[in-house]
């Protein structure tokens, strides 16, 4: 593999496939143990296809696959105890779906050329969902039958090894998917609220801005510029902040837990600067809440997340206002275009399709196109229906 080969794979990996890959846990319910050999994907004449190859061959049948057999509790339960890994790798160009994709002892392989065949997406979803509605029984573990001791311990002891092994989501990885919502949001209170004095009752769980503009909160955490710490919410054991206005810190607790993100598990954490704005771009997008405030106190600042049916009922929803957004956001924040418009269209309900080095939002007649470069920056984003070719 040259290196041309290689910046155009390692594009892929880190603007496309974080993506990706978060729809494939979407679709199965569950994080999926994923092993990719990168450096056999490869097909030197056609390396300028990958971004629309890659997705078609390996990653969105899996997806479709995944929506099917994950579509209930019972499907979800299945993949988790029968599906021990997947593993994408390309030993011999193989383009043939039932020799490339195979299930054995409770691992999914797909060992396919990169690019030959690659328009079969239908044929190669068909053939996994097969294999797993099929075999995924076979290879399930039972708790039930585990009845002896050692059998207990081993099977305690092989769910720890497979939990540890299962990748996670970064904590930056959450900044990126939430910020240009969060940005949108927060520029809608702004305009709410402009020019007028708050009050807040803590223990009511309630901030006032002039006379009549009330907004229920949760408090997230508090930042303090003498000791330079943060401390969540959740922790804070002196505040006497009643329980139910701690849920939001407590929600963020839980997702630091799932994806092994210490500073959300963290209960207190020096800082030199503040973190509250990213800490909170996270909670309020990630807990569904409509924007966060700061609230200054002498030298501590208090962190909370806003409940607005008025923020809700001003979320952009025309195309044009999205595109006009997203490009502003863009053009004065660092950080990657494209997995943040994928992230920020999927959150406004639109269906994604990523032809070539391109996003092609669809919501029933509209449509949003994004067109980046090989590092994944934007291009050029609009509402148009332009028919794109990869």
């Amino acid at each position: 593999m040259g290196l041309k080969e290689k910046r155009i794979i390692q594009a892929f990996q880190n603007d496309v496939f974080p993506g990706l890959e978060t729809e494939i846990n979407r679709a199965a319910g569950y994080t999926v143990p994923l092993e990719i050999s990168w450096n056999t994907l490869m097909e030197d004449r056609f390396s300028h296809l990958y971004n629309e190859t890659f997705p078609k061959v390996y990653f969105i049948p899996l997806i479709e696959a995944f929506k099917v057999i994950g579509s209930d509790s019972m499907g979800v339960e299945l993949l988790k105890s029968g599906l021990k890994n997947v593993i994408i790798i390309n030993e011999n160009d193989e383009h043939n779906s039932d020799r490339a994709i195979t299930f054995e002892d409770g691992v999914l392989k797909i060992n396919h050329s990169p690019v030959v065949n690659a328009d079969r997406v239908e044929e190669r979803t068909a053939r996994i969902t097969s294999l797993l509605e099929d075999k995924l029984e076979e290879f399930a573990e039972s708790p039930a039958e585990n009845t002896t001791d050692s059998t207990a311990t081993a099977t305690n002891e092989g769910s720890q090894e497979s939990e540890n092994q299962e990748k996670t989501v970064t904590i930056q990885e959450l900044y990126n998917q939430s910020n240009v919502l969060s940005h949108e949001k927060q520029e809608i209170f702004s305009e709410i609220v402009a020019g007028l004095d708050w009050n807040c009752d803590m223990l009511e769980g309630k901030v006032t801005f002039g006379e009549d503009k009330v907004f229920d909160i949760q408090v997230l955490g508090t930042y303090s510029q003498n000791e330079k710490s943060w401390l969540w919410a959740w922790a804070n054991n002196q505040s006497g902040i009643p329980e139910k206005f701690l849920q939001t810190s407590q929600a963020v607790k839980a997702l630091g837990e799932i994806y092994k993100i210490d500073d959300l598990i963290a209960p207190k954490m020096q800082a030199e600067t503040d973190p509250g704005v990213y800490f909170a771009t996270i909670a309020s997008v990630m807990a569904k809440e409509s924007c966060y405030l700061p609230l200054d106190f002498k030298g501590l600042t208090v962190y909370v997340t806003i409940t607005s049916e008025e923020v809700e009922s001003k979320v952009r929803t025309e195309p044009a206002l999205l595109c006009s957004h997203f490009s502003y956001v863009a053009a004065n924040y660092n950080f990657p275009h494209k997995y943040s418009l994928y992230f920020y269209l999927k959150n406004k309900g639109y269906e994604i399709d990523l032809p070539g080095n391109n996003i092609i939002a669809k919501k029933g007649e509209d449509q949003i196109l994004g067109i980046f470069d090989l590092k994944g920056r934007l291009m050029k984003i609009t509402n148009s229906k332009i028919t794109v070719q990869a």
